[in-house]
């Protein structure tokens, strides 16, 4: 293989710019992830790369699979990412899906999560094809759809379900994001070796309706807000799973991450360890949806509560749901249903294998400091780490990861982090060679 700076010649940062701004463009909310799709099937073909193919679980919800192979037979690694992007939301200072550049960055939902890192995949797949793939073993990439909602009839789950040979032979696997963080006053390369997991719950409360002159103790709105009320936000629990995980992180002191009372000698100034080191020694549980009335003079029959709670590896959907149980039975006897949404599994990777070396080594090769890091928030890699592939987030920027802006308003990436986070790339497959 070429060296990066030789194959830079090959990549213009624009053309990658644009292909950024065309797909904020698509506001695939749940939706239209085809679209994204085809503007990236119309540049393979622009580019020659035949080897795709757009599998849809109905119809405009399609998850594209690229395939680039080498000159033989060598480590074969999938990149995973997603076309799917949450609401915008409000308190945006420009439109939402406009792709605009301000300041040297592009600015929209899915900015960066995650259509910048499926920019770069694609042009990934680009750049090794200019060069003539010249490099071993097989690069598939997966843009899936549904990341967000994790619906299992959709996305990565609708693939291991019904095309589960896109999964086989697989090596290892990169997901989404990573990027450079500061903790503690470090700054280093951030490599996500495991995550949290999701659950939510739909809490559907039942009682008679009536006019809202006959007040009285049933009242569902009264119950309901109880019960938001004495159901725990937060709850203290120590990890031995993911301590052990991040002993190169953080050394003897992931034992004060862990400890209720020596955690606070960590927590003074730096706002993102705060918010890290509290989900990291804590389940959280918040309430996120609520519905009940359609009148404003009538007491509702049934009101609506979706719960979603971030658990680690120790425990699963039923645990929750017990917890939910058990607060609920102390305010109500009244009819109620518990329901599970949606559940993704705390997962982690180990870093005792080749593509994790290889991706430290890649990272010092670059200058940064690597820092294996435990996600707090949920992703795709969970289902593929369940098939026993190791996945590794690991996405090289130079500019610290925004991540108020995820999720949120103003969300945007600088521009020359795509060339940055390709050269990751790029470095890392020649390192495995």
């Amino acid at each position: 293989m070429l060296s990066w700076n030789e194959a830079r010649e090959y990549i213009e940062l624009e053309e990658m710019c644009e292909l950024l701004r065309k797909i904020i463009r698509i506001p695939s909310i749940g939706s239209r992830e085809s679209e994204v799709a085809y503007e990236i099937i119309d540049l393979l073909e622009e580019e020659g790369i035949k080897e795709y193919k757009l599998l849809e679980s109905e119809e405009g919800r399609g998850n594209l699979i690229i395939d680039v192979k080498g000159r033989s037979e060598g480590f074969n690694l999938l990149f995973i990412g997603h076309s799917d992007v949450v609401p915008p939301g409000e308190g945006w200072s420009i439109n939402p899906f406009s792709g605009e550049e301000r300041d040297g960055y592009i600015y929209g939902r899915g900015a960066i999560d995650d259509k910048s890192q499926i920019v770069v995949y694609t042009y990934l797949a680009v750049l090794l094809n200019r060069l003539g793939r010249d490099f071993r073993g097989r690069i598939r990439i997966l843009i899936a759809a549904d990341e967000e909602l994790q619906n299992p009839n959709h996305g990565v789950r609708y693939l291991i379900k019904e095309h589960p040979y896109i999964f086989k032979g697989i090596h290892g696997a990169i997901g989404e994001l990573g990027g450079l963080v500061s903790i503690g006053g470090r700054k280093a390369q951030a490599i996500i070796i495991g995550e949290k997991g999701s659950v939510s719950h739909k809490v559907v409360l039942k009682g008679k309706g009536r006019h809202s002159s006959l007040v009285g103790e049933d009242d569902l709105i009264k119950i309901g807000s109880e019960f938001l009320l004495r159901l725990p936000r937060k709850i203290y629990f120590v990890s031995e799973t993911f301590k052990n995980a991040l002993k190169d992180a953080f050394g003897w002191k992931r034992h004060l991450i862990f400890n209720r009372l020596l955690s606070k000698h960590l927590m003074n100034n730096d706002p993102i360890l705060n918010m890290y080191i509290q989900a990291l020694s804590h389940i959280t549980i918040a309430s996120t949806i609520v519905r009940a009335g359609e009148a404003h003079n009538v007491i509702p029959d049934r009101m609506e509560i979706i719960i979603n709670a971030r658990i680690f590896p120790e425990q699963n959907e039923s645990w929750v749901r017990r917890l939910i149980e058990k607060t609920l039975s102390r305010i109500t006897k009244n009819n109620y249903d518990i329901l599970l949404q949606t559940y993704v599994p705390a997962t982690l990777s180990t870093t005792d294998n080749l593509l994790y070396k290889k991706i430290v080594e890649t990272i010092r090769e670059m200058n940064y400091t690597p820092l294996p890091l435990i996600q707090v928030g949920s992703s795709d890699s969970a289902w593929v780490r369940s098939l026993g592939i190791p996945v590794y987030h690991f996405f090289t920027t130079t500019k610290e990861l925004e991540i108020d802006k995820i999720h949120g308003a103003d969300e945007r990436i600088w521009k020359k982090d795509l060339l940055k986070a390709l050269e990751g790339y790029y470095r890392l497959i020649a390192n495995i060679q």
